[in-house]
C-alpha cells in the first residue's frame, strides 16, 4: 500500500461528487460474498447517485457463481438442502480462495469498514454471460 494517496472521509462527505469521479477512502469497504478489501470509491449516476464501491473481482465468473449461491441460501428451502449449498459454498470460497484480490491503496484504517455497494459488473472481452441475469 503506497502513502502518498489522498484518502477522503466518507464521513465528512468532503469527497469529489461528481459523476465518474474516482478516489480513495480513509474506510474500507468488504465484499460480503468473497471478501476482498477495497478502498476504491467511484461517484455513480443516476439512477442511484452517490458512492458505490465496487468488488475488484466483481468481474469474475466464479464471484457471479459464489454471489448466486448465497443469494440461493437466503432463500426458504429444506434444512438438508441449505446443508448441501453450505457445503458448496464452502468448497467454492476454499477453492479460489487464492483468487481473490484486494484493491487498497494509502493507510485506509482497517476498523472503519463498510460493505462494498456493487458486486456484479462486466469486462470486455469475457466469456462470463452472468451479468445479464
Amino acid at each position: 500500500m503506497s502513502k502518498a494517496v489522498r484518502l477522503f472521509d466518507l464521513d465528512k462527505r468532503d469527497y469529489p461528487s461528481e459523476r465518474g469521479d474516482t478516489f480513495r477512502s480513509l474506510q474500507v469497504s468488504e465484499c460480503w460474498v468473497c471478501g476482498a478489501l477495497s478502498n476504491r470509491v467511484v461517484m455513480g449516476g443516476y439512477p442511484g447517485y452517490g458512492v458505490r464501491v465496487v468488488c475488484p473481482n466483481s468481474f469474475e465468473c466464479w464471484h457471479h457463481e459464489l454471489e448466486n449461491k448465497l443469494k440461493w441460501l437466503d432463500k426458504p428451502h429444506p434444512l438438508s438442502y441449505k446443508n448441501e449449498l453450505q457445503k458448496e459454498i464452502d468448497e467454492m470460497k476454499k477453492k479460489h480462495q487464492a483468487d481473490v484480490k484486494n484493491d487498497l491503496e494509502g493507510n485506509p484504517d482497517m476498523k472503519l469498514k463498510h460493505w462494498v455497494t456493487n458486486t456484479r459488473s462486466f469486462k470486455p472481452g469475457s466469456a462470463c454471460k452472468h451479468f445479464l441475469e
